[in-house]
Order: C-alpha cells, then sequence, then structure tokens
C-alpha cells in the first residue's frame, strides 16, 4: 500500500499542530509553575502542588523542584517551536532528548508517585487517566520533534 501526497500533506499538518500545541502547553504550564503559589491547589499550578505534596517539610526542595521542573517545561516549549520552524541550533536533538527524559520524570512524579503518595487522589480515575494522558501526549511530541526518534 502507498500513501498519496494528499496523506502525508495532512499528517504533516496535523503534526505541526500538535508540536504547536505542546509548545504553548509547556510553555504556558512553566510560567504557571514559576507565577503561581506553591503548595495551593490549582489546575493551572499542577507542578507545584504535585512536588510540594511529595516533598512537603523538607526544606527549600519543593521550591528548588517546582522552578527546575518548570524552566523546563518552559525551555522544551521553546525548543520545540524553534524546531518547528526550522531554525537550526546546534544540539537542539540531545536538548529534546534530555528534555524528553526529564518529562518523564515529570509524569512518574505527578501521575505515579503523587496519586500513590496522596490519599485524597483516587488512583486511577477518570480525572488521573486524562492527566495521565495528556502529559503521555507531550512526551509523544517531544520525542516525535527529534530526529532521531521522531518523523523527520
Amino acid at each position: 500500500m502507498t500513501k498519496s501526497k494528499g496523506t502525508s500533506k495532512i499528517k504533516g499538518k496535523g503534526l505541526m499542530l500538535l508540536n504547536f500545541s505542546v509548545a504553548i502547553y509547556l510553555f504556558a504550564t512553566g510560567i504557571l509553575g514559576i507565577t503561581e503559589k506553591i503548595g495551593e491547589y490549582t489546575e493551572a499550578n499542577e507542578i507545584g502542588f504535585a512536588v510540594n505534596s511529595i516533598f512537603q517539610g523538607r526544606g527549600q526542595a519543593p521550591y528548588v523542584l517546582t522552578i527546575i521542573l518548570s524552566v523546563v517545561a518552559i525551555a522544551a516549549g521553546v525548543f520545540i517551536f524553534i524546531k518547528l520552524f526550522g531554525v537550526s541550533i546546534s544540539n537542539i536533538e540531545t536538548l529534546l532528548i534530555i528534555l524528553a527524559v526529564t518529562w518523564l520524570v515529570f509524569i512518574l512524579m505527578i501521575d505515579i508517585i503523587w496519586p500513590i503518595s496522596d490519599d485524597s487522589i483516587k488512583f486511577p480515575s477518570l480525572s488521573w487517566l486524562r492527566s495521565f494522558g495528556s502529559h503521555a501526549m507531550v512526551l509523544a511530541a517531544i520525542i516525535m520533534g527529534t530526529d532521531k526518534f521522531g518523523i523527520k
């Protein structure tokens, strides 16, 4: 079975829209992680609340980890956006792979460790599945943005 040129164009535009959407999501998530009050639950501050829930009472650890994860999210969004428009940056492939691994750690913290450590979260539930699904889509888009593992 051969692919038609029209199908390839649609897939290309779909991938471009996915990468653009994920870049916006990551950038906004990172900004909200930095600007929202750490430890206060809002849907916008998922990073800060989850990190604080896991590392509460451990000094500055929640604050530092929230800042690190937020900066990583911002960087991933920016790099995906830059790559989307074909701007060449040396070592962007390596950076995207590092960001994908970091996002995987984020998924483990937010979607696995946090629900297990917090009795108030029903694990698994529809809310948890929605959150995990969105985080997995972001990971997939970061991976697809690389030449080594994704679509060229």
